[in-house]
């Protein structure tokens, strides 16, 4: 694994380097690019470090933040439903 490679150039320079499988690390802004470019450079393992802990939380305080700039619940309509709210539903 090699963090914070500048661009696909370099993970492809690295992964041609090696005799074993690299490991390419998403999450950093700027330096993340999408599966297939991964793959054509020569990435066998993505690893998603926090990036869907900090999407997560990002929802979270945009919803938070939403309530109480705005006073809305818009966030409902763009959030997954619950399984028990489904079950409900249906009765």
């Amino acid at each position: 694994m090699a963090p914070g490679l500048p661009d696909l150039a370099a993970v492809k320079k690295v992964c041609g380097s090696l005799n074993k499988p690299f490991n390419f690390m998403a999450g950093i802004k700027g330096r993340s690019f999408s599966v297939a470019e991964l793959e054509a450079a020569g990435v066998k393992r993505i690893s998603l470090a926090t990036s869907l802990y900090r999407a997560a939380m990002t929802g979270l305080l945009d919803a938070a933040k939403e309530v109480k700039e705005k006073g809305t619940f818009g966030y409902l309509d763009r959030s997954i439903p619950t399984p028990e709210l489904n079950a409900f539903m249906k009765e």
